[in-house]
């Protein structure tokens, strides 16, 4: 299944509330130990 993620705590360049769409990206973050700085989030349809 497919998420965003919504930064909490900044981290690599994102600030608070930065939405990470690219799904390359969405995996590495979840993988590594910025996961706890994130949410993940369900996008939006349409």
């Amino acid at each position: 299944m497919l998420f965003h993620l919504v930064v909490l705590k900044p981290f690599a360049g994102y600030s608070r509330g930065d939405l990470i769409t690219d799904a390359e990206m969405v995996e590495q973050i979840l993988a590594g130990p910025q996961a706890s700085f994130v949410v993940r989030i369900m996008p939006k349809e349409g």
